[in-house]
This record gives C-alpha cells, structure tokens and sequence, in this order.
C-alpha cells in the first residue's frame, strides 16, 4: 500500500519536471492527469485563462463591425467568458483542484475591500462615477471570482490548450482590427481606437499577446512561424495605440524577465531581442520609433492634460490616505469621485496603512513566485505567461487602473501565487529525494 501511494504522488509531482522548452507543446500535465482532465478545448482551464487575460478585448473589433451602436454583444461576450470560466472549474474533478495557504492575504485583502466599498456606497453614500452595480459586478465576477477559480485549476492548465486558445484569441483579435481598419483612426486622431476599445485597452491588448509570442519564440518551428507572421503586426497595433503605459510596462515586464533568466537563456532571450530589434529597423527604419519615442516625451505635468490629471489624482489619494492613516475611509478619490490611478495609492487611501498589509504581502508572495518560477526553467508556459503579465500589472498599477477593475493583476498574481508555492508546498511533504528533485 504504502508502494502504491509513493507511486501515485511520484505521477503527481511529475507536473514539476515539466521544463518549458522545445517540448512543451505536448508538456504540461494533459497526458499525466489526462483520465481527469476535461479534453474540451472551449472548457478547459487553459481557454479560461486565456480568455481573463485577452478575451474581452480580443472580441472587441468582431463585436464594433456587427453591433457598434449597441452594448448587447459586449455583455454577452463577457457573460459567455464567465460561463466558460465555471463550467471548466465545474467539470474538472475536485482531486485535481489545486489550493495554498498562500492565497489567505489575497483572500483577506478582498473582503476589507469588499467591506469599503459597501460601507461607502451603501452607507456613507459616496458617488463612485463608474456606478455601483458596474464596480461591483466587474470586482466581485470578474476579478474576486476569476481569479480564486483559476488559481485552483494551474494543475489542469495544459501547454497544447493554452497555445491554441492563445492564438485564436490572437487572431480574432487582429481580424476585428482588420474588419474596421477604415475607422482605426476616426475617433482618436493619431490613435488607432474604436467604439468599444480605446487605445489603452488597445495597446495592452496587443503587447499581452506579444509577450506570449516573445516566450514561445523558437521553441517549435510552427511556433516561430506564427510569431514571426503575427509579431509584426501586434508590434503596429502596440506603437500606433500610442499609449505610453502599455509601452512603459510592457518593455519593462519583458526587460525584467530577462535579467531574471538563467545562463544561457538569458543570452539567448537578449539574442532573440536583438535580432527583432534589427528587424524593425531593416524594415520600417526608425519610424516606429520616433512614434515611441514621440509619445512617452509627452510625459509632462505642465503641458500634458493626462499626466496633469494623474498627478493631482495621486496627490489627493495621498492626502486622504494621511487623513485616515490607519484604517483609510474612502474608495475614490474625492475631488474627481473616480479612483486614483494608482493601486498602491488606492490601497492606502481606501483601507489605510493597517488593511494593505495583506496586500503587501500579496505582492511580495507574487514577487518571490515571479523568480522563481522564471529562474527555475521548470514551470508550464502558463505559469512563465501569468509571471510576466504580472510583473507588468505591477508596473501599470502605478499609473492606471483600479483595485476593483484590475482583474488582470488579481488573476496573474494569484495564479503566480499558486503554480509556485502549490509546488514547492506538495514537494516539501514528501520525504523522497527522488521526487523532489527537479
């Protein structure tokens, strides 16, 4: 008996070996857990992953060509990534559901911001400007309930599945660009934008599917293909969305992943760099990036209406935050009723000092799951994939988004959270050195 258990959790830790290199289109842990693994691609763990992190925003353009008047198919886009999202976590067995005592400050975190922003709505009867019923539909579905559902099913989120919906949600997205190319550049000037998403949202759209194609760059030929033809035009939509966080926080998620790399790949990531670099020269010499370049000189507090804006958002977080230290007391910034473009600042100024503990110590616990599952080499590419996207979620929340609306940051950090310290904690309980040898 006691045979037969060593067995069984050596099959179970087998998911740890798994190294996300040239194999890693049949990695994973499909065929290890494939008696419990759900082989519908459009309920898998894997497409529900894919679609909290692109997939209201790759549906945008289909959704602008066929009804740009009305908000009918936005909702049912989103109502459909939602039933997708349970019925995967539904249909995956409870055996192969995944949880950590790692996730208890998220958790805790949640239900102090939950209780502001009642207190707030409902009692003080503050005017959030986005609504009541959008803030917390959008908080408690898309990020409370997205988020603690996929961080239980990382076990189940299988390499094959996850490139596959990651490129066709690539591809939808870049077809309903296409669909309405004529109005690109309508609304916003400069801008590429349409109706039902705006060049923020557009740009890091385009730069979450580049840093996908970045890390699965070279790993198959058909792979390397489909980066090199898909690349270049997510590159455009990127550099003409001319928004200076999705180009700040994306380079630097990408610049922080390779120093984070170990030895030889992290020459060949800086190889890899350089020759797309190389390429976008050969090709469009420096006008891309002068467009670049152009945009983040924009960056001015005097002259720039965005960036003027931001620093008094930030500047009456902060001074809200020193009137309520401890406890915080209010979930928007007061002068504006909006949130104040700053999660951190946020943090602070809606539960105080005290209640962002557990938010700290989110971070830090994301962090520490962010080098090591990039350091280790050992990890599925939706493990690496949430790790960067957090580390750029990090970045972008010091200048945009909000607690209540940032689903991206809570799935990608919680999901980090749980793929490291879900393997580190099942290794530690077995005594073989076998099995937790990586």
């Amino acid at each position: 008996m006691y045979s037969g258990f060593l067995k069984w959790t050596s099959l179970m830790t087998q998911r740890t070996n798994v190294r996300y290199d040239a194999d890693s289109t049949r990695g994973g842990i499909g065929h290890r857990f494939a008696p419990y693994v759900d082989r519908r691609i459009l309920l898998s763990p894997a497409t529900a992953f894919a679609l909290a992190i692109c997939g209201i925003y790759s549906f945008a353009g289909l959704i602008n060509w066929f009804d740009p008047e009305g908000s009918t198919w936005s909702i049912l886009v989103r109502l459909a990534i939602v039933l997708i999202t349970v019925g995967s976590y539904v249909l995956l067995p409870a055996k192969v559901r995944s949880s950590t005592a790692a996730l208890i400050p998220l958790k805790i975190f949640f239900v102090l911001y939950l209780c502001r922003l009642v207190e707030n709505v409902y009692f003080s009867s503050i005017n959030i400007a986005s609504g009541p019923m959008m803030v917390f539909s959008i908080f408690l579905v898309t990020s409370v309930g997205t988020t603690l559902l996929l961080a239980s099913m990382d076990r189940a989120i299988k390499n094959t599945d996850m490139i596959l919906a990651m490129n066709t949600l690539c591809i939808i997205f870049l077809f309903g660009l296409y669909l309405n190319r004529d109005m690109l550049f309508v609304s916003q000037g400069e801008r590429i934008s349409l109706d039902k998403i705006n060049p923020i949202a557009m740009g890091h759209t385009a730069f979450a599917f580049l840093i996908y194609f970045f890390l699965v760059l070279g790993k198959t030929k058909k792979l390397t293909i489909q980066s090199a033809i898909l690349g270049p035009m997510l590159l455009l939509v990127v550099v003409f969305s001319r928004s200076r966080g999705a180009y700040i926080a994306g380079a630097g998620a990408l610049l922080v992943y390779i120093l984070l790399l170990k030895g030889s790949k992290r020459v060949f990531a800086v190889l890899g760099a350089l020759v797309v670099a190389m390429a976008i020269l050969a090709t469009s010499g420096v006008e891309l990036i002068d467009v670049v370049i152009a945009r983040l000189q924009t960056i001015n507090v005097d002259t720039d209406q965005s960036t003027m804006i931001r620093s008094q958002l930030f500047a009456g977080a902060w001074r809200q935050f020193l009137e309520s230290p401890v406890f915080g007391r209010y979930a928007v910034e007061m002068r504006f009723n909006f949130y104040p473009h700053n999660i951190y600042l946020e943090s602070l100024m809606a539960v105080g000092a005290l209640g962002s503990l557990p938010f700290a110590a989110h971070i830090v616990l994301a962090l520490r799951s962010t080098v090591g599952i990039i350091r280790s080499g050992k990890f599925p590419l939706a493990a690496v994939l949430a790790a960067v996207l957090f580390i750029r979620e990090a970045i972008a929340g010091l200048a945009s988004g909000s607690l209540w609306g940032n689903s991206l940051f809570w799935v990608t950090s919680a999901l980090t959270i749980s793929f490291w310290y879900g393997y580190q904690g099942f290794l530690a309980k077995n005594r073989n050195p076998e099995i937790k040898a990586y």
